[in-house]
């Protein structure tokens, strides 16, 4: 993707694994993209620029798929009694009797 400057900040996305951010000619970030992009939105004055520039990269995100409507902790006993179900339909297995079984019983 390149480098991109804004404000006292360089972001260098130029290795697509690793981006570096700089603050102030001083490595401040190495890792993950998306991190590095809501850390120089965090700590720039004017955030309009950033936002526009990674706006593909920022509305990529999947958002919760529960809304502020929904009981958080309705949906969490929810979870767990389903995985509580999970558990238990899962079929016993059947133990086999090796041949060390069979030859000392």
């Amino acid at each position: 993707m390149g480098i991109f400057k804004h404000e006292d900040m360089l972001m260098d996305m130029s290795i697509s694994s690793r981006t570096k951010l700089y603050k102030d000619d001083k490595l401040l970030f190495i890792g993950d993209g998306y991190k590095a992009i809501t850390i120089m939105i965090n700590s720039s004055k004017n955030q309009e620029p950033v936002k526009e520039k990674f706006h593909k990269q920022l509305n990529m995100r999947e958002k919760p798929k529960f809304s502020k409507g929904d009981d958080l902790e309705a949906l969490r006993k929810e979870a767990l009694e389903s995985f509580g179900k999970q558990k238990e339909e899962k079929p016993k297995r059947r133990t086999t009797k090796t041949q060390w079984d069979r030859m000392t019983k």
